[in-house]
């Protein structure tokens, strides 16, 4: 068994799909197989495949039914404990990222870390996810699956990625583990790839929020969602400078009046 499988997922990208397989193959950590997944694409990325035939470890070019059907089609021909997705155009930020972040996966359930994006321009752009995932944290911003590990045995116990959605079924399969499972997270700060702002859960929000607002309908009641924001909001002013200044300043508070309250008992009594 591999450590990571790396799948990609694309169609009708060769030029994207060449830059994620320059990416992938010149990682100098080497503990993971490569899967991609082809959707019958007929611009010559079938042909570019061939040619890296020896650098990948498997790959099927064929009609599928959409984005989550491949990945799905991905994650059925993969044998590593941690699955990354990282679709077509999609680069990991360096060739030394997997070789630095592989010794602080500790068995747990999902392992994820910092993105960059990139909008037409090229430029890069930080996008930082919070150091803990929580329910509240997926209804305000959902992580980058570019940067995200997880464990091949969560899909086998909870299921696949909803092959009805077109955009969201990443972010929907989150919030079930979050809501109905107790599983394990680490936050490795650090950016670990490169996607580009381009592709159509980007350009199509409309879509996407659509998706997303019917599984919190079916799944998540309004008052749920207002608590797990709040909670989070709550939680980091709490744990932050201004929440342990203020409980600081209760605690001087609380002892003052503590000890002039058995200053004055001892006195009457």
């Amino acid at each position: 068994m591999y450590f990571i499988s790396i799948i990609t997922v694309a169609y009708n990208n060769k030029s994207g799909l060449e830059e994620t397989i320059k990416s992938v193959i010149s990682q100098t950590w080497k503990d993971f197989e490569f899967v991609i997944i082809d959707g019958g694409s007929n611009d010559g990325s079938k042909e570019l495949l061939e040619s890296y035939s020896s650098e990948i470890n498997i790959w099927i070019s064929e009609p599928d039914k959409g984005i989550y059907n491949a990945m799905n089609k991905g994650i059925a021909n993969s044998n590593g404990k941690y699955l990354i997705f990282m679709n077509s155009g999609d680069r990991f930020s360096s060739p030394e990222i997997l070789e630095s972040i592989a010794p602080h996966f500790n068995n747990e359930d999902i392992v994820y870390g910092n993105a960059y994006y990139e909008l037409e321009n090229r430029k890069k752009y930080e996008y930082r996810i919070p150091s803990r995932i929580t329910i509240g944290s997926l209804l305000k911003e959902p992580i980058c699956h570019q940067s995200a590990f997880f464990k091949k045995e969560l899909f086998e116990k909870y299921g696949l990625y909803d092959e009805k959605n077109r955009i969201a079924s990443d972010w929907t399969f989150m919030m079930d583990l979050f809501i109905h499972h107790n599983i394990s997270q680490k936050y490795i700060n650090a950016f670990i790839s490169i996607f580009e702002k381009t592709g159509i859960s980007n350009t199509n929000t409309d879509l996407s929020f659509s998706e997303q607002k019917r599984y919190l309908a079916e799944n998540v009641s309004e008052e749920i969602q207002n608590m797990a924001k709040y909670f989070d909001e709550y939680s980091k002013f709490y744990n932050g400078k201004p929440g342990t200044m203020l409980r600081i300043f209760k605690d001087k508070i609380y002892r003052l009046i503590y000890r002039k309250r058995n200053y004055e008992r001892k006195y009457i009594d």
